[in-house]
């Protein structure tokens, strides 16, 4: 499992969020996604059984820069959201989470991660495949909150063990 306290690309660590994170998260949830969480729903999902919360800052300002939210049921984990902030994306921060949350999941028991994307978000898309996640499935018109079409969403699955 990583280290999450080590420091990645641009000086940015990964860590377990702890409650006061949660403020940050949701508004980078909202900033980044049309069908957007409140609040309450994050810290819901925060404190769902098996749930994995996962936060990237700089060690020198501790604004949330990313965050992962997801759930390890049984051998199987799911990725809820992750959202890295616009003038971060593109620096290895989705990357730095999804791994995190992988090693965390593996060692919860977790024998692969699954995850929903937009059929049309191809630098989410881009990252997934560069991982490993393959296509399991297809959601006909998943996406529908403040899109003028719907969209098809991707589940996406990547062993782990």
């Amino acid at each position: 499992m990583m280290d999450l306290e080590a420091t990645g690309p641009d000086g940015v660590r990964i860590r377990p969020a702890v409650p006061a994170d949660l403020i940050g998260v949701a508004e980078l949830q909202v900033a980044s996604f049309t069908d957007r969480w409140s609040l309450e729903s994050v810290r819901q999902l925060a404190g769902l059984s098996g749930a994995i919360v996962l936060v990237a800052e700089r060690s020198s300002n501790p604004t949330v820069l990313g965050y992962l939210i997801g759930q390890v049921v049984t051998d199987e984990a799911e990725i809820h959201s992750i959202a890295v902030a616009e003038a971060f994306r593109r620096r290895g921060i989705g990357c730095q989470l999804l791994l995190a949350f992988e090693g965390m999941a593996l060692a919860l028991g977790a024998v692969s991660v699954v995850l929903e994307v937009a059929a049309d978000d191809a630098p989410a898309k881009q990252l997934y495949e560069s991982i490993g996640y393959q296509i399991v499935a297809r959601r006909p018109d998943y996406y529908r909150i403040g899109r003028a079409e719907p969209v098809d969403a991707e589940v996406r699955r990547r062993f782990i063990r």
